[in-house]
């Protein structure tokens, strides 16, 4: 099984992170491993909603992450524990490259390439495909989403090697809050560097329809607009009604576009109630013959990994639903892995 959507800042577990923040001798608010790992670990009662989530841990993971010797071993260690974790087949790890420069300290293109190097010798270790989906940012200026896909264009395809193939797609994230998934005028502006990014191949996937600040509303407006490849979370989609619902699905099914369902951390940032609601949207989605597939999106954060958001959800479809055997046809036919040449 491939890992669609795994975040960089979430991926590393914080023993990594300790030993990576005391070998670059950087000085930040955590004084001992154990206060950084307290802080790392999640408490459901700070989270009332996404916002949270996203406030409170990645500025830590993403500074400790922020240098090239950084950067390698973040990447390393992510797959490295992904595959001895589940066994995972491939996995694509997603990460905004601005946000790792420590102010200006070290070069976007360092950064990168530091990264992309940790991905081969994790293939060639593990046996595991790999590739690196850069994320533009919902609370970045445009400027700098233009930096992020003029470096994903730059890298496509840099540093093929032994089943890891670099640099393989875009992505947007960021807080629904914003109000940007149905802010037309944005997304015309954003649909034009997408397209730069598309016309050399790289894939397109697009964080919607996570919580209601985005609903079925922005997940249509993302589809006319953007047309991604995929859609990250995308469970609103089961509060769609009547006309809207049949344009949904409609669209959805003509272009076969995969949902990367990411259960226990939507539970965590409270945006279902239960993993019945993402049984739900995947019994709505099978039956449309619409694809999809779960992934683990921060799976030390949230601790899990990707064999236990199969179990979970399998427990909630029944024995007899198929879940694993379909879920792996679209994954292996959604994948950014398959477009390098």
């Amino acid at each position: 099984m491939i890992d669609l959507h795994t975040h960089l800042g979430g991926a590393v577990p914080a023993s990594v992170l300790w030993e990576i923040l005391c070998d670059n001798g950087l000085q930040t608010e955590f004084q001992t491993f154990d206060h950084l790992q307290e802080y790392l670990t999640v408490n459901r009662g700070d989270i009332k909603n996404l916002d949270d989530f996203l406030t409170l841990y990645f500025h830590a993971t993403e500074l400790i992450q922020s240098s090239p010797h950084a950067a390698s071993v973040a990447t390393y260690q992510a797959v490295a524990k992904a595959y001895r974790r589940a066994e995972i087949a491939g996995i694509e790890l997603r990460f905004n490259p601005l946000k790792r420069l420590r102010k200006g300290q070290y070069s976007l293109d360092a950064i990168i390439l530091a990264a992309i190097q940790g991905l081969q010798r994790a293939s060639m270790h593990y046996k595991v495909r790999t590739g690196i989906i850069f994320s533009l940012g919902k609370d970045v200026s445009i400027k700098d989403n233009w930096q992020i896909i003029e470096a994903a264009i730059r890298f496509r395809s840099y540093g093929v090697l032994h089943g890891a193939y670099g640099v393989v797609g875009i992505d947007m994230a960021g807080p629904e809050s914003s109000g940007h998934d149905t802010d037309i005028s944005w997304l015309k502006e954003i649909a034009i560097m997408v397209e730069e990014a598309r016309k050399v191949k790289l894939g397109v996937t697009w964080h919607v329809g996570e919580t209601t600040h985005s609903g079925p509303k922005g997940i249509e407006s993302v589809l006319n607009i953007i047309h991604p490849d995929r859609i990250g979370h995308g469970i609103q989609i089961r509060r769609a009604k009547g006309k809207q619902k049949e344009r949904l699905l409609g669209i959805l099914k003509e272009r076969q576009i995969c949902f990367e369902l990411c259960p226990t951390v939507n539970l965590v940032t409270r945006s279902i109630r239960s993993f019945s609601e993402i049984a739900q949207v995947v019994r709505m989605l099978d039956k449309e013959g619409i694809p999809y597939c779960l992934n683990t999106d921060n799976p030390y954060i949230v601790h899990t990994n990707l064999k236990k958001e199969y179990d979970v959800i399998k427990k909630e479809l029944g024995a007899s639903f198929e879940l694993e055997k379909k879920a792996g046809r679209y994954c292996a036919a959604a994948t950014f892995l398959k477009n390098v040449n």
